[in-house]
């Protein structure tokens, strides 16, 4: 296939998907976030931050040929182990100032998988939750299935775009799902039964997840084994 012709594909395709993503967004009348929602958005965001920096420099005191050098990086990694710790109460505090969000994270924590980690990372990144479809909760996460297809060629669906922080928080979360939520362990048994391959099984695990947690909050009900 010429390289014009490829290109012009994939243009096509890029533009679906972000019509798609307007479409999911229009999710009514915009209202500002309220002031506990910015701090937590904040607080969050400089929360993964900061794991991301230890996690960064837990690899290099790993190959650090030096005592000083460990030293040095032992202390910073103290001293951000320390800022995340009084970040997490900061959260905390600014969770327990707003009924609102209280009851968003013990919604969220009822659910098998999901913890008190994933549920900050939910409400931070995805303030829409509980106000819009599953199908615009997956979008927005960047969990939809989109087609790839150009007359008669049919390729394998894939996930695209979508925002980064609870997709990842999701990904943790359903390597957990898996095993401690019966419903989904039920579920990614009869795909991997299927023959779906491990990625795609906890790709669909993460979406019934999210449209799971979308659902609860749209209800403000707790998860319950047998739901009504």
């Amino acid at each position: 296939m010429p390289a014009g012709k490829h290109r012009d594909g994939g243009d096509r395709l890029d533009a679906r998907l972000l019509a798609l993503l307007a479409a999911s967004l229009k999710l009514g009348a915009d209202t500002p976030p309220g002031p506990h929602i910015e701090a937590l958005q904040e607080l969050v965001n400089a929360r993964s931050a900061a794991k991301g920096e230890i996690t960064a420099l837990e690899s290099r005191a790993k190959t650090a040929a030096t005592a000083f050098l460990r030293g040095e990086l032992s202390r910073r990694l103290k001293n951000l182990e320390r800022h995340v710790q009084r970040l997490d109460a900061e959260i905390q505090r600014c969770i327990g100032e707003d009924p609102e969000l209280g009851r968003k994270v013990e919604i969220l924590t009822s659910i098998p998988g999901i913890g008190r980690i994933t549920a900050w990372a939910l409400m931070a990144g995805m303030d829409e939750l509980g106000r819009c479809s599953g199908k615009q909760a997956a979008m927005l996460a960047g969990l939809a299935p989109i087609a790839n297809d150009s007359g008669a060629r049919t390729d394998r669906r894939s996930i695209r775009a979508g925002r980064p922080a609870p997709r990842r928080a999701l990904y943790m979360a359903a390597l957990s799902a898996r095993r401690y939520n019966p419903a989904l362990t039920c579920f990614a048994k009869n795909l991997e039964a299927a023959g779906k391959p491990p990625k795609v099984i906890l790709v669909a695990v993460m979406r019934k997840l999210l449209v799971l947690a979308n659902c609860l909050l749209a209800q403000d009900r707790l998860w319950t084994p047998n739901p009504p």
